[in-house]
């Protein structure tokens, strides 16, 4: 599982190990290949839908829920210190700017 590939060798600092970056970097390349059509498909199908499917109480109720599984996985705060950890990684791998992605454009 990419996840698991990522995390085993991300665990220390990156710098010092350029093979285990580059094991990094092509396990997080794979990991958006695959996760932005599944991305889209949330956006423009799956997350419209749900408002159809639940009352907006409901709708509600199933927000508080993920809130409380984040806090039970992840403590209090964990989504955030877990974006932290993502863009420090991203740091150590020269991937954070997203500019550098963008297309350039004359002007």
């Amino acid at each position: 599982m990419l996840a698991d590939v990522i995390i085993a060798n991300a665990a220390d600092d990156l710098s010092k190990d350029p093979q285990r970056r580059e094991i990094v970097a092509e396990a997080m390349r794979q990991f958006n290949r695959m996760y932005a059509p599944h991305e889209a498909r949330e956006d423009t199908v799956l997350f419209p839908a749900m408002r159809d499917v639940f009352s907006p109480k409901e709708y509600d109720e199933l927000g508080d829920a993920f809130e409380a599984k984040e806090q039970e996985l992840f403590g209090e705060g964990g989504f955030e210190k877990t974006v932290d950890k993502v863009a420090g990684i991203e740091k150590m791998l020269g991937i954070y700017d997203l500019s550098q992605f963008s297309p350039k454009t004359e002007a």
